[in-house]
C-alpha cells in the first residue's frame, strides 16, 4: 500500500516537521513496531503495552502541544481496509500524565493530552485504509508502562475525500519532499521573479509562484488556488521556454512536483527562425512544426549554430524536402569550438569558428563534413 496517496484535508492539528528547528523530533518516515489490522480486526479492541515517554521535546518541534516522545513511532498502523467507514480511535491507559500523537493518513499531526483523567484519546472519523504513525509519550520527562489500544466504532458511512483546504504560498516545495502523490493545494500570485528547473515535473526547489505560471496556470500577478502533487526526486529535469518563462536544465535532485490540472503542452510550437531564443536549454528537446527551405544561412552539420535558419538545417539534415512541412524534433546544444561545413540533400552549409550556441536533429544521420570553400564568415 502506498504510503501517504490521499489529498491533504485541514482538519486536527496542522503542522510541518519542517517548520521546526534542526533538532531530534518525531518524523514519520522512521518505522516503529508494525501493526497490521482492518477497521473490522479493531472492532475487537486491540491493546499494545509500550514505555511511554522518551527524550524529545514536542514543544520544540513545531507540531503543537507538549511532552516527551522518541524521534522513531512507537508503532507503525497499516490500516488495510475501511469499507465499512468506521472511526478510529487511538487510547492509552496508563498510570502516568501521558501523551498521545498520530501522524494519519493525510500526513497531519493529531495530538492529545487528558481526555479521560491522564489518559488521551484520539478518534478519527475520516479513517480511510493507510498509513497511521503512532507515538505514546509522557507530559513530563518521567518513562512509565502504558498500553496503547486501538478500536472502530460505527462512524457516518465509508470515508469521503474531502476537497483540500489552500495553504498560504510557501515558496517552494522542499518541506513536503517525501510525500510522493499527495496533493497539496496552496493560494498563489503568479510571479516571473524566481527560479525554475524542469517542464511539467519540476525541481522542489524551484519558485512555485513562478513554475505556475510556466506551467500555464497563473499569469503573473493572477492569485488563485494551485494543486500541485508531490513526486519523487528524477535523474534529470530538461528546461523550456513556455509562457513567458525559461526553465532551465537539472541533473539529479531528490524532490519534485507537478500540477495535475497544468493544459497539455502543444504539440509544435511555430518555426522560430532561428534557434538564438532557446540558448543555453542544454539537452532541451523542442518540437516545431517547420516547412524545408533553401533560403537561409546554415553553419555547421549535424550540430549547427543556433544563429543557422532552421528551415534550411532541417532540409541539410534530411529531416524535411524543400517545401514540405512537418513536426521536426530539435535538441539545443552547447556552443562549439568549431563548425564544419557540408553538402547535403541540396544545402550547402558553411564553416565556422568558435560559437555559443548549437542545435541538431535526435536521430537524424549526420552528413559527412566536407567543407566548401569560403563560408566561414557571418
Amino acid at each position: 500500500m502506498t504510503r501517504r496517496t490521499l489529498p491533504l484535508v485541514a482538519f486536527g492539528l496542522l503542522a510541518g516537521l519542517a517548520a521546526a528547528p534542526a533538532m531530534a523530533c518525531p518524523d514519520y518516515q522512521l518505522t516503529g513496531q508494525p501493526l497490521t489490522y482492518s477497521a473490522q480486526d479493531v472492532w475487537v479492541p486491540q491493546r499494545h503495552a509500550i514505555v511511554a515517554g522518551g527524550n524529545v521535546n514536542l514543544s520544540q518541534c513545531g507540531i503543537g502541544g507538549h511532552g516527551y516522545v522518541i524521534t522513531n513511532p512507537d508503532f507503525e498502523l497499516n490500516l488495510t481496509d475501511n469499507a465499512p467507514g468506521y472511526e478510529i480511535e487511538f487510547r492509552v491507559e496508563a498510570d502516568c500524565d501521558t501523551v498521545l500523537l498520530v501522524n494519519d493518513a493525510y500526513a497531519q499531526w493529531q495530538f492529545s493530552d487528558d481526555d479521560a483523567g491522564f489518559n488521551p484519546r484520539i478518534r478519527l472519523a475520516d479513517a480511510p485504509a493507510a498509513t497511521y504513525d503512532i507515538w505514546v509519550g509522557t507530559f513530563g520527562q518521567q518513562t512509565c508502562q502504558a498500553t496503547l489500544i486501538i478500536e472502530s466504532f460505527p462512524g457516518a458511512g465509508p470515508a469521503q475525500p474531502q476537497a483540500p483546504s489552500a495553504l498560504p504560498d510557501p515558496g517552494n516545495l522542499t518541506s513536503f519532499r517525501g510525500q510522493n502523490g499527495a496533493v497539496l493545494s496552496f493560494t498563489v500570485t503568479g510571479s516571473d521573479r524566481g527560479s525554475v528547473w524542469g517542464s511539467g515535473i519540476y525541481t522542489d526547489d524551484s519558485t512555485l509562484a513562478v513554475a505556475a505560471v510556466h506551467a500555464g496556470l497563473l499569469a503573473v500577478g493572477q492569485t488563485a488556488v494551485v494543486d500541485v502533487v508531490i513526486e519523487p526526486g528524477q535523474a534529470s529535469y530538461a528546461g523550456s521556454a513556455a509562457n513567458g518563462i525559461t526553465s532551465a536544465n537539472y541533473g539529479s535532485w531528490s524532490g519534485s512536483f507537478s500540477f495535475p490540472a497544468a493544459p497539455a503542452a502543444p504539440s509544435a510550437l511555430p518555426d522560430p527562425g532561428n534557434l538564438t531564443a532557446f540558448r543555453g536549454q542544454n539537452g532541451a528537446v523542442l518540437t516545431f512544426e517547420v516547412t524545408g527551405t533553401d533560403r537561409g544561412s546554415v553553419w555547421g552539420s549535424g550540430l549547427y549554430t543556433d544563429d543557422s535558419t532552421l528551415a534550411v538545417a532541417a532540409v541539410h539534415a534530411g529531416v524535411l524536402a524543400v517545401g514540405q512541412t512537418g513536426l521536426v524534433d530539435v535538441m539545443i546544444e552547447p556552443g562549439q569550438a568549431s563548425y564544419a561545413g557540408s553538402a547535403a540533400n541540396g544545402i550547402t552549409s558553411a564553416n565556422y569558428g568558435s560559437w555559443s550556441g548549437s542545435f541538431s536533429f535526435p536521430g537524424a544521420p549526420a552528413p559527412a563534413p566536407a567543407a566548401p570553400s569560403g563560408g566561414a564568415s557571418k
